[in-house]
């Protein structure tokens, strides 16, 4: 790779890295709203269903028709305040693009950037960036046990394709994309 296009590398690794980081992040987080949406809904459905049957019927005192109506709509209440599944369905589109963005920086990376000229491989950079820097600011705020979660997942080989973990593709490809091969005997 030509020695003026080694910065522009080094920036598609860090958004590569980057994008990875987010998409696990807000997969996490999208896993634990879709949870609380049905923590949440079931209960509140089944206390809907259950007072709304025992209103017809003098089965139940009103006492406990109206404190199932109370939980119910309790319940109810909580789940549009937290927004659990619009925040599930964001978190879900905003992994899916971060996603798509390291996949696309990695590709630019590993097989166009070396024939690409110095404007074109900026271009292609900005047009990347922008795009992250678009989802990032769409994105709602992960908690610290979705990155936890995300970072255990990392960690673990959840990113990792089969073709990048085998020795024969580790010694043909460098350790760090678009640089000489820097791999050493322990590495191997």
């Amino acid at each position: 790779m030509p020695a003026n296009l080694v910065p522009v590398g080094d920036e598609l690794a860090r958004l590569e890295e980057s994008a990875r980081w987010s998409s696990q992040t807000q997969f996490e987080a999208a896993k634990a709203w879709q949870r609380w949406n049905f923590r949440l809904g079931v209960p509140a459905s089944v206390f809907g269903l259950f007072s709304g049957g025992a209103a017809f019927l003098d089965s139940f005192p009103r006492w406990v028709v109206g404190t199932g109506a109370l939980v119910g709509a309790a319940l109810a209440g909580i789940m549009t305040v937290l927004a659990a599944e619009r925040r599930a369905q964001r978190g879900k589109t905003c992994a899916n693009t971060f996603h798509d963005i390291q996949d696309d920086a990695r590709r630019l990376l590993l097989i166009d950037l070396a024939t690409l000229t110095p404007d074109e491989a900026r271009t292609q950079l900005t047009s990347l960036t922008d795009r992250y820097s678009e989802t990032r600011h769409a994105a709602d705020a992960p908690n610290r046990r979705a990155y936890n979660r995300a970072s255990k997942n990392i960690r673990e080989g959840g990113q990792q394709f089969a073709v990048d973990t085998t020795n024969h593709n580790r010694q043909a490809r460098p350790t760090k994309p678009g640089h000489p091969d820097t791999d050493s005997p322990k590495d191997a």
